[in-house]
């Protein structure tokens, strides 16, 4: 069984992404909290702010970055860039070093590293820093607004899924790119992209929907 490092378990599409690996990977969930039990996963409660000093049980085979935050629940600047920018560099250097090479991780759709927004610039220059890496297999993927049950629930998104079976029939041509997507589809399409061995990409929406 390959061993598995995920980051973000407990979360929207980490929660869908530990439910379609099921039992065929052993799974070391890096967590604050530990989470359901079962078989084949290892919750190992860490701090993110000192993931340097964090050791592994085993040598890791892939590993699944699904962190991320919003500025209103991280509380200020600072503090989304440090989950969304800090804690991801600083697992995937983890995971290095913990002869990991290939990596699959959540980003989000229009990040850029020079927007003035702070959060696509956030996701943007995260994505920089691991395409200035080397590794023999890393996939970013870039979704859309986020469909599903997410706990605790953030009222933004509870509003969006309310309305967008109206607005859904207006994102079509060049707007097409914006529909949102269901946090199943990107775990799943991440667990399809994490088969290939080896290859660098950007996944865009669009590619996470027909994934």
């Amino acid at each position: 069984m390959s061993q598995v490092l995920i980051a973000g378990a407990t979360g929207l599409i980490g929660r869908e992404l530990v439910r379609q690996l099921g039992a065929a990977h052993e799974l070391t969930l890096l967590c604050r909290t530990p989470g359901e039990p079962a078989p084949n996963r290892h919750w190992l409660p860490v701090d993110f702010d000192r993931l340097e000093n964090t050791e592994l049980p085993a040598p890791v085979d892939l590993a699944f970055c699904c962190l991320g935050t919003t500025r209103k629940d991280a509380g200020s600047d600072a503090a989304f860039r440090r989950v969304d920018h800090d804690y991801v560099l600083a697992f995937a250097a983890l995971a290095r070093r913990h002869a990991c090479r290939r990596l699959i991780v959540v980003s989000s759709l229009g990040a850029n590293p020079s927007s003035p927004a702070l959060y696509p610039r956030t996701k943007g220059e995260m994505e920089q820093a691991l395409l200035a890496q080397e590794w023999q297999r890393l996939a970013i993927v870039r979704p859309a607004m986020l469909l599903g049950d997410r706990q605790p629930p953030r009222a933004s998104e509870q509003f969006f899924q309310a309305i967008y079976p109206l607005v859904k029939p207006l994102l079509r041509g060049r707007f097409r790119r914006w529909r949102a997507i269901e946090a199943h589809q990107v775990a799943h399409a991440m667990a399809v992209l994490a088969e290939q061995q080896s290859g660098v990409e950007t996944v865009e929406n669009e590619q996470l929907l027909a994934l």
